[in-house]
This record gives C-alpha cells, structure tokens and sequence, in this order.
C-alpha cells in the first residue's frame, strides 16, 4: 500500500513537472484573437497593448469592430506591433463593422489584413475621433480611404488584403503564410486538413484558438462607449434621482440611478463630448420635473422633448468616424417621457398616498412641516407624508403646524395653521 502511494505521488511530481511545458508549448503555438467592440479609449487601448505584448501565440488577430477612438492615444499599441516578434494581424468583421480614423492606421499597421464583405474603412489619418488630420497615411494606401470611407467588396491596397465572410475563415487563410515580425519572417501554422463525418474534404484549426475580452470591470465601464448609451444612461439615471427625490427617501432604485450615472460619467470622459448639448439634455429633464411637479403637460414639456432629442442627436464631436443612432436616442426619450407621465406620477401618488381612499377629505386638515417650504416641502398629515406647496411669504419652518386648503393630482396646497382667510378649524 506504501509502495503504490509512493508510486502516485511520484507519477503526480513528474505530471506536475511536464504539464506546465505542454501548456506552454501549446499556448506559444496557439492564434490569440483578441475582441473589443465599440469606439476605442485608453483602457481598451491598453487591453490590446498587452495582449500584443504579452500574451503567448505563435499570431495574434486583432478583431475589429470599431468605428474610431474616443479618446486616449494609441502610440503604445503601434510602437508593440511594431516591435512584435510575432506576426499581429487584423480582420475587420462580421459584416458592417467599421474601422474609422486611428483604427484604420492600426490596421494599416499589422502584418496582414482581412475583413469581411460589407465592412467599411477609412477617414485614414483623422486619428482621434473629432480632432481632425492628425497623421500621414501610409505609402501604398489606396487614397479612397484617407478622405472618406470605403465599403469592403474586394482587397484595398494597404488595408486589406483579404476578404473573407468570417473570423474563421481569415485563421484559415493564415496557413502556411509568411509574415513579417521584428526578428524576421515567420511561417504560420494554423489549419490542417481533416474528413467530415460525410466524407467532405474540410479544413479544422491545428492549434488551439483563444479568444480574448477586456476584463470584467473594463467591459461594464464601455457599456457607456456608444454615444446613444451615454444619452441613455445620463437620462435614466437623472429620472430615478427625481424619482427618489420626490419619493422622500433613499432606497435601491437610488443605487440604480448612481450606477447610471457612474457609467454616464464614463461615456462623457471617454467621448468627445459637446458641452453644449449636454447642457441641453440636463434643462429638458429639469423641464420635464417642473411640469411633473405641478402636474401639468405645458409648453416645457414639449420644449424639454425638443432639448432632449437635440442634445441627444448631438452629444459627441466625432463626425464623420461615429455619432449617435438616432433612433436609440428617440426611443430613450420616449421612455424617459412615458416614465415622467405614468410611471413616476403612479408611484409618487401611491407613494405619498393616505390609508384613506380618497383625498378630498384632506382639504381643510391639519398636518406638521417636516422641512422647510421653497415653496414646496414635505407635510405629515394624519400619518402621511405629502408633497406640498405654500406661498414663499409663509415663512413654513420644519415642525409648524399647516393646514391643508387644496389637493391638486399629488400636490397639497397648504397655509401656516391659524392663516385660512375664512378662519375655519378642525
């Protein structure tokens, strides 16, 4: 029995020993993709610079998806492939991606280059989205791409040089290809040929394929990336603020409406945005609450709709390489709009609703200030907490007693107790 342990932990030793070298033989043999979508900032940027500097591969494939740069500077990421001693190539895919301005000459930049038909390149030089010609393109480069963009139906000199419906594909046509690195041409392996169960000749990968993201927190920060996003979580997040505000206390939807605004924070640092049109969506929200607290669809409302939809229609400065999608924008207005007018009203009455079916009989009771008036504040009346409203001149301290003269929608009119004009008591 002692014999056969020591032989196990003996077998276990030299597994340990060798498994490490085949892992690493199979990661230096094996295709790295690495996959970030949307515009590019510094942490995506930083993402592909250790991927192409780190990361074990006999190849590593950029997949792009990416209209542009946001923000950041993407020297590091160029100087690492050039100095790669690895080939770095990049396909363009699936089908519509884009790869705008300093994408562009990141691609230009790689050993080899494929994308998929529909894809579309160009506005080579305009380095960071909204800031204009930064940077010379490349000699070689088909001139289509500097000035404007191009739709991908055949190879483009200098940017393309294959064209290929799938990421696959591409790794396919990699296979005996000879690439240039900083230490000299290297030979790529990546496919060998096999039989389907149906006898068909087919292709399979003969290493392994790795795909790789930003982390976890990085993926959830570019949730805000897309100018469309950031219009969205800016707006949701301000709605459920007032929600709560209006709601007289803090509860999870106040963590909702901080993560939003987290993440809207984001977007605004990493996008180049117009200061302007922020401006406006903050006055079309602070329009849309004025008439949710005097319970009336007015002029503002339509103005804040028109404010929002401006301001959202043109919230970044990176024309031609990327904007807004309209129609998320008009949708998230939509939203904000039906959340004003139903949902807020619904829970706020209900909310700051009495025990007792009914509010007419509030008119004429008594209640406690629990803040002070501006002229609104909060009231207690009979056990309730209301929303009210009181002439400045009042002079309502927290702790007065007040007395209720009207109830409009959610809204209680309400004058210093002892002040009635026709001096009626409980």
């Amino acid at each position: 029995m002692g014999r056969a342990l020591r032989l196990l932990l003996a077998v276990g030793f030299v597994l340990a020993g060798v498994a490490p070298g085949l892992a690493a033989e199979g990661a230096a043999d094996a295709v790295v993709v690495a996959d970030v979508r949307g515009p590019l900032e510094q942490r995506a940027l930083d993402f592909l610079t250790d991927v192409v500097e780190n990361e074990p591969g006999q190849v590593v494939v950029l997949q792009i998806a990416n209209p542009g740069i946001a923000s950041g500077d993407p020297t590091a990421l160029l100087d690492a492939i050039a100095a790669a001693e690895r080939p770095i190539t990049a396909w363009v895919g699936p089908s519509g991606a884009e790869a705008y301005g300093g994408v562009a000459e990141i691609v230009t930049r790689t050993a080899y280059r494929g994308a998929a038909p529909g894809a579309k390149v160009g506005h080579l030089g305009e380095r960071i989205a909204g800031q204009g010609f930064a940077t010379q393109a490349a000699a070689g480069v088909d001139e289509r791409v500097v000035g404007g963009a191009v739709e991908v139906a055949a190879p483009i000199p200098g940017i393309v040089d294959e064209v290929v419906p799938t990421i696959g594909q591409f790794i396919a046509a990699l296979e005996s290809r000879q690439l240039p690195t900083a230490s000299g041409p290297v030979v790529l392996d990546t496919t060998e040929p096999a039989t389907a169960e149906d006898g068909t000749e087919i292709v399979v990968a003969s290493v392994d394929v790795r795909f790789l993201k930003p982390d976890l927190f990085t993926r959830f920060l570019r949730l805000a990336i897309r100018p469309e996003a950031t219009v969205f979580f800016l707006l949701i997040g301000l709605a459920i603020a007032v929600f709560e505000f209006y709601a007289a206390g803090v509860g999870i939807t106040a963590t909702v409406a901080v993560v939003c605004l987290f993440l809207a924070g984001f977007g605004m640092a990493s996008l180049p945005v117009r200061w302007t049109a922020l401006a406006a969506l903050v006055a079309g929200m602070l329009l849309y609450t004025i008439d949710f607290q005097n319970t009336v669809i007015s002029w503002r409302g339509v103005a804040g709709t028109v404010l929002l939809i401006g301001g959202g229609l043109t919230i970044t400065d990176a024309a031609p390489q990327f904007g807004p999608q309209w129609w998320a924008v008009v949708l998230t207005v939509i939203a904000v709009a039906a959340f004003y007018m139903v949902a807020l009203t619904t829970v706020a009455r209900s909310r700051f609703s009495t025990r007792t079916i009914g509010r007419e009989h509030l008119v004429g009771r008594r209640g406690t200030a629990e803040t002070s008036f501006d002229p609104f504040g909060i009231v207690d009346v009979d056990g309730a907490r209301w929303r009210a409203r009181s002439h400045r001149a009042a002079g309502i301290a927290p702790g007065d007693a007040v007395e209720v003269m009207e109830v409009t929608g959610i809204m209680l009119e309400v004058v210093p107790f002892g002040a009635r004009p026709d001096g009626v008591r409980d």
